[in-house]
């Protein structure tokens, strides 16, 4: 039962508190002293939430009468900060547990009724009863832990003391000093998490946490728990450790023990960025934010890897000058002009040098990246975009990409993808590749000879050479073959004319030339192609 004066606790409890869920039942409320009287007499509560100041008639009041009546139930004070005399007052008059209105959270709600659930249930000596609330209190210490760690490193325990009482209360083995936060990152997290049907996907916290659970039983003065989706936190303290090179040595070792087991029983890769040392308990969420400011460098590293604050704090990074967007029109340009060598270039230049600068954020770094994508994207149409196993990469690719790396090679599979188009379409800007591309799409069933097209541009045979395969990645004469046997594949599998007369028909001199072109387009030779598609195995 509650009984407080004020509106919004009586909301408060009724509204957001999971009382079923907890085993307990919410039977009434009041909103002054003599009103709860008259309701606990009908309802007979176990646990009376209860305000000190309440008009008509006030909290202490209130045990007064409960104490000269006998009454069973059990009172908890809810109480200002200002208020400790009254709150000492209700103590001597028999509650037995009071909280602080400004730290009326769900969490300590429960808590505090699960002591004073205990002290009912050890008077009423209903052993089994109080075997049950035991077993449920361990099985709920570690949400209780987690919960309050979460708080801890948000900065929300601000006092010697909470640490002292808390820590001691829920078995928390950490100690004074040498005390730092290391994060853990699962690489390729998204990945990761696909192996698990939705809505299953959560289990890859849940089956990480119980691994670590485990093996962490070898290790003291550890706290671990999961902050958010794909962050995990080690609270670790070497409070015996006075050596640097030991408390790191000892560092290293626990990553790799950590790392050695997710392989062997998940077959995942971990990354993790760690804090400073600090001398005290109450430093804790100074601890978390340096783990979590060091973090963001992991996305300039590869795979498994490790960073330490202290590491990226000193590094005393050189005014360089910003010439990514001048790279990313660089890119556009070359592509656009299917400088693809050039083009390529200046792709892997823009990421190593960011990945060695270091001079913009992750955030930025994936905006730049975005930019690029939209630019190169606009060199292809959506029907290529759509079409299936095309692995062109989307948006969410690109920001939820684990790391640079990754980011470079998504926007190198893009490049890569419009040159190949580039060359299956044979598009150019050029004029003069234009009209050669148009002459051999119109005579390619002809003897066509480097010579002759040349002529037909009024080009050098050797400058025409060179400026096709610039232009279109490919050599002339390759192109032509290429084409042809494209152009082969309606009679081939209509199976009406025999090899030699398809050859002849597509402009070869001989069959042999065929088959080798053929095979050096679609692996196999005709016939073996023409079979497989028959078969519906073929590709």
């Amino acid at each position: 039962m509650v009984v407080d004066d004020e509106n919004f606790v009586r909301m408060n409890f009724k509204s957001f508190m999971d009382w079923e869920g907890h085993g307990y039942q919410l039977v009434g409320e009041a909103r002054n002293g003599q009103e709860a009287i008259d309701k606990m007499a009908e309802l007979k509560p176990d646990i009376v939430f209860l305000d000190i100041r309440m008009p008509v008639m006030d909290g202490l009041e209130v045990l007064r009468h409960l104490k000269t009546h006998s009454d069973p139930s059990k009172v908890i004070i809810l109480s200002s900060y200002n208020e400790f005399e009254y709150v000492r007052e209700a103590m001597l008059l028999g509650a037995v547990d009071y909280i602080h209105k400004p730290s009326l959270y769900p969490a300590l709600v429960f808590e505090t009724l699960n002591r004073v659930r205990g002290l009912a249930l050890e008077e009423r000596k209903q052993s089994d009863q109080i075997e049950h609330l035991r077993r449920n209190e361990e099985r709920s210490k570690p949400e209780l832990k987690a919960l309050f760690c979460k708080g801890w490193i948000e900065g929300s325990v601000r006092h010697e003391w909470e640490i002292e009482r808390k820590t001691k209360q829920l078995g928390i083995d950490l100690k004074q000093p040498n005390v730092c936060c290391m994060l853990l990152f699962i690489d390729n997290f998204e990945m990761v998490q696909k192996r698990y049907a939705k809505p299953l996907d959560h289990l890859v916290g849940f089956s990480v946490t119980n691994i670590l659970s485990e093996i962490f039983r070898k290790f003291d003065q550890l706290e671990f728990f999961q902050v958010s989706g794909n962050q995990f936190a080690i609270l670790k303290s070497y409070d015996k450790l006075r050596s640097l090179n030991d408390v790191f040595e000892k560092q290293w070792h626990l990553i790799r023990t950590i790392r050695t087991a997710l392989k062997q029983f998940m077959n995942i890769g971990v990354s993790f960025s760690v804090s400073a040392l600090h001398n005290q308990l109450l430093k804790v969420p100074a601890a978390y934010e340096e783990a979590f400011r060091a973090s963001e460098d992991l996305f300039f590293e590869a795979e498994a890897s490790v960073v330490f604050y202290e590491t990226v704090h000193r590094r005393k990074v050189a005014n360089h000058e910003r010439n990514y967007e001048e790279l990313v029109k660089q890119i556009r340009t070359k592509t656009e002009a299917a400088n693809w060598e050039e083009a390529d270039a200046c792709l892997r230049l823009l990421y190593e040098t960011i990945g060695k600068n270091r001079d913009i954020s992750k955030r930025e770094t994936l905006d730049l990246s975005v930019s690029l994508h939209y630019s190169l994207m606009e060199m292809y149409s959506e029907a290529d975009r759509d079409a299936n196993g095309s692995g062109l990469p989307t948006i969410e690719d690109i920001m939820g990409a684990d790391n640079l790396a990754r980011v470079r090679q998504l926007l190198a599979n893009e490049l890569a993808y419009i040159r190949s188009k580039r060359q299956e379409t044979g598009i150019s800007t050029n004029l003069k590749i234009q009209k050669v591309l148009a002459y051999i799409h119109k005579y390619y069933d002809h003897d066509l000879t480097l010579e002759e097209l040349a002529h037909h541009v009024g080009l050098n045979s050797s400058y025409l050479s060179r400026l096709f395969k610039e232009q279109t990645s490919i050599m002339l004469i390759p192109y032509i073959n290429q084409y042809r046997v494209k152009k082969s594949l309606d009679d081939l599998l209509d199976g009406k004319l025999k090899t030699y007369e398809i050859a002849e028909k597509v402009g070869f001199n001989s069959a042999d030339n065929y088959y080798i072109a053929f095979k050096k387009v679609y692996g196999q030779p005709p016939n073996e192609y023409r079979k497989a598609i028959l078969e519906g195995t073929g590709k």
